[in-house]
Order: structure tokens, then C-alpha cells, then sequence
């Protein structure tokens, strides 16, 4: 019998990864392991002093411990990163299960679906735009894909949305 797995979820990050991944690897010490972490809420710092440690684990100089799953694609460094990531070769083509940041963090962009270990997972990232497509925004095309996604037959064992 294969074991269900484990699932860590947090909030908002703020860019605090140092703060993030030393409680997440105590956790999982203590009560581990856990598979994934999904991350709703700002990922991104709030504040440029945040910035530079944010980018010592987006440019690989700081390691994070496990897959880590984000849809608060908003905040200070979001667009430089996220547009980064976004032209990647490695993240082309149409991908529900995330865009590649860096080892072990993928950006869930706008909505989709995808199966993690089993569990079906759905996702609405960002907060509504009122000014057009912008990064940490969602479009009423996003609502209406993960509508059709949701009426399509199966079941969705997690749906990840904020705020």
C-alpha cells in the first residue's frame, strides 16, 4: 500500500525564504517528511531589504529543502523573476505544473490543474486585475479555464486560491 502524502501549506511569505525554510526543515524533522510545500499569499519580499536574501535562493547561492509550490506571484522583484522564469527554455510550451524558478521552487502562473503525487491539484494565482494582464493578476480567462477545468470528470483534492 502506497503511503498518502505529506503536504506542508503556508501563507504569506513576504519574502522571508530564510525565515520559511528553517521552520519548514524543523518541521520536518520533527514530524516529517513531507513531500511538497504549497505557498499562498505574497511570496515575494514587501520590502527591498528582503530582496537580497529572496535572490540568494532564486539564484542558487541558498538551497530549498523541498518542491515548494507558490501562487502569490506579486510583490517587490515578482517581474524581474517571474520574467525570467518565464522565458526559459526549459518553461516552454503550455504548463500547468508549474514554471521552474529555480531547484525546488515552481511558480503556478494564472489557473490550471495538475496531478502531484497522486492528488489532483487546481489553482487560481494572484489577486483580480482591474488594469489588465500584469504579474500577480489574474484575467477573467484564467476564471473561465479553471471553470472548465473544474467541470471536466474527476475529483479536485486541492484548490489553491488567495485572497
Amino acid at each position: 500500500m502506497v503511503s498518502p502524502p505529506r503536504l506542508l501549506l503556508c501563507g504569506d511569505v513576504f519574502g522571508r525564504l530564510s525565515q520559511l525554510f528553517k521552520r519548514v526543515s524543523s518541521v520536518n524533522k520533527s514530524a516529517g517528511p513531507f513531500d511538497v510545500l504549497f505557498c499562498v499569499g505574497q511570496f515575494f519580499p514587501d520590502s527591498p531589504d528582503r530582496l537580497d536574501e529572496f535572490m540568494d535562493y532564486v539564484e542558487g547561492r541558498s538551497q530549498i529543502p523541498l518542491p515548494t509550490y507558490f501562487i502569490g506571484d506579486y510583490g517587490l522583484g515578482a517581474a524581474k523573476v517571474l520574467s525570467a522564469a518565464s522565458r526559459n527554455h526549459g518553461n516552454a510550451g503550455f504548463k500547468m505544473d508549474g514554471l521552474k524558478i529555480c531547484e525546488n521552487l515552481y511558480w503556478l502562473k494564472g489557473s490550471g490543474k495538475f496531478k502531484l503525487h497522486g492528488l489532483s491539484v487546481a489553482y487560481l494565482s494572484g489577486r483580480q486585475s482591474v488594469e489588465g494582464p500584469q504579474f500577480g493578476t489574474y484575467s477573467n480567462d484564467d476564471v473561465d479555464a479553471l471553470r472548465a477545468l473544474a467541470e471536466e470528470p474527476g475529483v479536485v483534492d486541492i484548490l489553491l486560491t488567495y485572497p
